[in-house]
């Protein structure tokens, strides 16, 4: 069985320009021993002139001021020049602004596998396990960040070319239901339930703040402060503060993942500070967060009062095991704290995924 559908998307807010998303499925299905039933699926997507986002108003000059702090001559700056070509007056009525267009593309390949049990003498099942990849230059209308090389043609939107925000590289889930035999007050009326989920990390941006304006010295040292002698120069191509998307360089050969205390953290060895004027060579995307896996257990008892009156006590244990879910590692590569985990998912206290283990108790009555 396959399929092949396209769907026509519009963007949300004001800016509107349709996506286009085209979405395969095929799959197979085999009875087999035991009443259970095997799938295996391939499901993916292609999506085209997805949404995209940059600035404009770009950083196109500096000029060095001695010992002063440097000036800063933007795409739509309204500068008249002294004789020796020094800026005599410069008005600049805009800020960086926010350029949107279309014209990004990503795909999703996955693998889908999945057994089931019917339920017989009591016992049901279902297994479900996904493999698959989320890539693109884009995550569309409602992901779409500013391209980490300020991207102006549509071919330099590649440099973002990586895996999406929502990318989970493996995905498994089991949910289990067993009616206990017997009869009676006592043996009789026992349902047992679970629940595995577990899956990959999601990916980490490793990103960099950089300075729009260095200076070198003779040596041809860095500084991001203004001194004699030292001569400014554009850091980051196109300048962009106001976004945080900047990416480092990947040093070859190092592992970007260090084990520390059971955890698997971020190497910033791994990583280095572009060399002044051009971007970082990592990739978007490339680094996993922590993984994640939750057991929970249910145990229900219907008790018979009367043939109308009928007593159902239920006890539940989210997270059985009371097993540790860390949130995401800091990204933020020139900074202390990159790489560490600081904390773990769903602290809310809300019964559910990423909790510490919790257990509830009900009673009630049916009539």
């Amino acid at each position: 069985m396959s399929n092949r559908s396209y769907q026509p998307r519009a963007y949300s807010g004001d800016y509107s320009i349709p996506e286009r998303i085209y979405q395969y499925t095929t799959s197979i299905q085999q009875e087999l021993p035991g009443n259970m039933a095997a799938t295996a699926a391939y499901i993916g997507s292609q999506g085209r002139n997805l949404f995209l986002r940059s600035i404009a108003n770009r950083t196109i000059g500096v000029q060095s001021n001695g010992a002063n702090a440097a000036t800063q001559i933007r795409e739509f700056d309204i500068i008249t020049r002294n004789p020796d070509g020094t800026i005599a007056t410069q008005l600049r009525p805009y800020a960086e602004i926010d350029y949107k267009t279309s014209g990004g593309h990503d795909s999703y390949n996955s693998m889908q596998l999945s057994l089931s049990r019917r339920s017989v003498k009591g016992l049901s099942m279902n297994a479900q396990y996904v493999l698959g990849y989320s890539k693109g230059n884009t995550g569309g209308s409602n992901e779409a960040t500013t391209a980490g090389n300020n991207a102006r043609l549509l071919s330099d939107f590649d440099y973002d070319n990586g895996f999406n925000n929502f990318d989970i590289r493996h995905n498994f889930n089991l949910s289990l239901l067993y009616t206990v035999p017997g009869t009676g007050p006592v043996a009789g009326g026992w349902t047992v339930g679970g629940i595995v989920n577990a899956r990959s990390g999601l990916p980490v941006p490793v990103l960099i703040g950089r300075n729009d304006i260095v200076y070198v010295d003779g040596a041809g040292v860095v500084w991001n402060n203004a001194a004699l002698g030292r001569t400014a120069i554009i850091n980051t191509p196109g300048g962009g503060t106001s976004r945080s998307t900047r990416r480092p360089d990947l040093v070859p050969g190092v592992d970007p993942f260090i084990q520390s205390d059971g955890l698997l953290l971020l190497n910033p060895a791994a990583f280095a500070i572009p060399a002044a004027g051009t971007w970082g060579n990592a990739g978007r995307n490339i680094a996993g967060g922590p993984n994640f896996w939750q057991d929970d257990v249910a145990l229900e008892k219907l008790i018979p009062v009367t043939e109308r009156y009928k007593v159902i006590f239920r006890a539940e244990a989210f997270n059985l095991f009371n097993r540790a879910q860390y949130g995401q590692p800091s990204g933020s590569f020139n900074t202390a704290s990159f790489g560490h985990i600081t904390s773990v998912i769903n602290t809310t206290g809300l019964v559910g995924t990423g909790t510490p283990r919790q257990m509830e108790f009900a009673l009630r009555l049916n009539f």
